[in-house]
């Protein structure tokens, strides 16, 4: 989408800019990963950042060079921006924990999750009651479930399980073992919707993995009503012969529909010289294109049986692939819808493939989606990789991660004020 009158949100650098005093710190990537309650409510995120350089670091002294990097991502950068006041779990180094390091944030923000590697000496179990006497939430990372630490789980309020390193037939019997202690249970890395009913079987409590990005199983059965209405509105959105009149009329039809379109063009993310108060002016204003976007955004969201945080992702990857797009001057309006329907098959619950033969989509959209092939292909794989913190796997021209970042985050606050004008 262009920046002059199709641009469905504010001029792109409007977010908080990150200081770059020091290599060191413009130099930091940084991302979020959700985690559920059983009913699929986003509870808290999980902060992940790493120096560029860190692994090179690593080698002569890794624990300090970790904990230089939290430090200064937490000065140069608003978490609770990027948390949206949300508690969040951060991986402190031992120094961090050990107290040489004052801790980043406020008790009732902050879930401190305690390393693997960390052996839980008497030092540590007195200093882990000394944040719990504090107010801090404590999360231990995969305890041995066979001989549990009573110590540990007696300090602890969470434990996380790694999915994808327990022994699966063996986990029910030794999750007995954690009845005991006053502690909830958060199983991560989970990759499906069936590992996800699985462990709320079993009784965990919270959920962290990808499986909400995913369709469930596939079945025979169609589509659920709700579903397909908003699918027939984007079928005639992406349709080439869609006008407007034909625009107008569907949105005029729609009361709740007619108004969100009107509160946004009236709200901060437009500074609008007067009031616009009718369907039609709204588009003259926007132009045909930014209005489409605009009732393609408001359908995803009146899917009311997916988590929200479902439409936030497909907001943030539109949004970041589009600015990235304009970065490399690559098609924007392309690159903004391939993101917003990555994740059209999870919101759906049908295979990709099913919906672009129900979506008149161009080919380059098409390929993206189906195979992550072409131009558009190759942006999106770059967005995942870069939110699912595979930052090894990047490779960008002319790009610095600080650039990066910046695009990463602007996305997030972008969605979230989206959404937030929607609702």
């Amino acid at each position: 989408m262009n920046q002059s009158n199709t641009s469905i949100g504010p001029e792109l650098g409007g977010a908080q800019q990150v200081s770059s005093e020091s290599n060191a710190r413009s130099d930091i990537f940084v991302a979020r990963h959700p985690v559920f309650n059983a009913k699929s409510d986003l509870f808290a995120y999980e902060l992940l950042f790493r120096n560029q350089n860190e692994d090179v670091a690593s080698i002569t002294d890794g624990n300090a060079a970790s904990s230089q990097v939290i430090l200064n991502a937490f000065v140069d950068m608003n978490f609770h921006a990027i948390a949206k006041y949300h508690p969040v779990f951060i991986n402190l180094t031992g120094d961090f924990i050990m107290g040489e390091l004052p801790l980043p944030m406020a008790p009732d923000t902050l879930i401190i999750e305690l390393p693997e590697e960390v052996e839980p000496s008497e030092d540590l179990i007195k200093v882990l009651r000394g944040f719990s006497n504090k107010g801090y939430t404590l999360a231990i990372n995969n305890p041995d479930l066979d001989q549990p630490n009573e110590a540990l789980l007696s300090t602890a309020d969470i434990v996380k399980i790694d999915l994808q390193r327990c022994d699966r037939e063996r986990l029910a019997g030794q999750l007995a073992s954690l009845r005991g202690f006053d502690v909830k249970l958060l199983a991560e890395k989970i990759e499906t919707h069936e590992d996800f009913e699985w462990t709320r079987e079993l009784g965990f409590d919270y959920f962290q993995g990808f499986f909400f990005a995913k369709p469930k199983k596939f079945t025979a059965q169609s589509i659920k009503p709700n579903r397909l209405a908003v699918l027939r509105i984007l079928a005639t959105l992406q349709n080439p012969d869609c006008d407007i009149s034909e625009l107008e009329e569907l949105i005029s039809n729609d009361v709740s529909m007619s108004y969100k379109i009107l509160r946004i063009i009236n709200s901060a993310l437009y500074s609008m010289p007067r009031t616009i108060d009718s369907v039609k002016q709204a588009i003259m204003a926007l132009g045909l294109k930014a209005i489409r976007d605009w009732v393609a955004i408001i359908s995803l969201t009146d899917i009311d049986d997916k988590p929200r945080e479902l439409v936030a992702l497909s907001l943030q990857r539109a949004r970041m692939m589009q600015s990235l797009a304009e970065h490399k001057q690559q098609d924007p309006d392309a690159a903004f819808t391939t993101g917003l329907f990555s994740c059209i098959d999870a919101l759906m619950d049908q295979p990709m493939g099913q919906i672009m033969s129900e979506l008149p989509l161009a080919n380059d959209i098409v390929r993206a989606l189906l195979d992550h092939e072409g131009a558009m292909g190759e942006l999106l794989e770059f967005v995942l990789r870069y939110e699912q913190g595979d930052w090894d796997q990047l490779a960008s021209e002319n790009l610095s991660v600080e650039e990066l970042r910046q695009h990463y985050l602007e996305s997030i606050q972008w969605s979230s004020d989206l959404i937030n004008e929607i609702s």
